[in-house]
């Protein structure tokens, strides 16, 4: 069985700390396999995590993009892929380069797409994150169900943006085959869901206040 991150962000994110090297370090010290890097609108954090990474560790380069609906993830990309399009177009852009689309925290207010959203691609996304450490357990609740309705698979993610917090959510995989296209197949494949455990209350809430600050800094534009 494998462990992986599929939703950490670092300091390529502009509301993110910690360098990829920081975050390997905590990852392998809670007994993960590897990650994605999952920076907003770029890739240069998963780019420069394939190049410090240790001999066995796992990482999968990836992008948190943000649509006019909200936002997506797209996992096994190494080229950045154009923001505020709709989720239909980004899906389809996804896909068009051999990435993973990826429906992250589908309830949450900000930056889920939501239901009605997900109806329109869900045919061409194979996963959900069904867990989200940022996210309250009923909700994590509530997307599973709602993945296990559309019959997706599912992936869990810290969508830590301080590296201390990386690993508190993760994907498991039945399989020991550490090869990125297998890993990328067994998603594909549906075969994955996502465990783990909520970040600290004090943690989210200072997280959540820093958001709503920068969203009236960048003169009330979504990240």
């Amino acid at each position: 069985m494998l462990k992986l991150d599929l939703h950490i962000h670092s300091q390529y994110s502009q509301d993110a700390t910690g360098g990829p090297r920081d975050i390997i370090k905590i990852l392998q010290k809670r007994g993960l396999d590897g990650m994605a890097i999952t920076d907003h609108n770029t890739v240069r954090g998963g780019l420069k995590a394939l190049k410090v990474k240790p001999s066995g560790f796992i990482v999968i380069p990836g992008v948190e993009i943000s649509t006019s609906d909200g936002h997506i993830i797209a996992l096994n990309v190494k080229e950045e892929i154009p923001r505020d399009l709709s989720v239909e177009e980004t899906v389809e852009k996804i896909l068009d380069i051999g990435g993973v689309p990826i429906v992250p925290h589908l309830f949450r207010k900000m930056s889920g797409i939501k239901e009605k959203k997900l109806r329109l691609i869900y045919r061409q996304v194979p996963a959900m994150e069904v867990f989200n450490g940022c996210s309250l357990p009923k909700t994590n609740i509530k997307t599973a169900k709602t993945a296990r309705r559309f019959n997706l698979g599912g992936t869990g993610g810290s969508d830590a943006h301080d590296p201390l917090y990386a690993g508190y959510g993760y994907t498991i995989f039945d399989s020991t085959d550490t090869n990125v296209d297998s890993i990328v197949s067994e998603i594909n494949k549906k075969n994955t869901w996502g465990e783990g455990t909520t970040i600290p209350l004090q943690v989210r809430r200072d997280r959540m206040l820093k958001s709503i600050k920068q969203f009236f800094q960048r003169g009330f534009r979504r990240i």
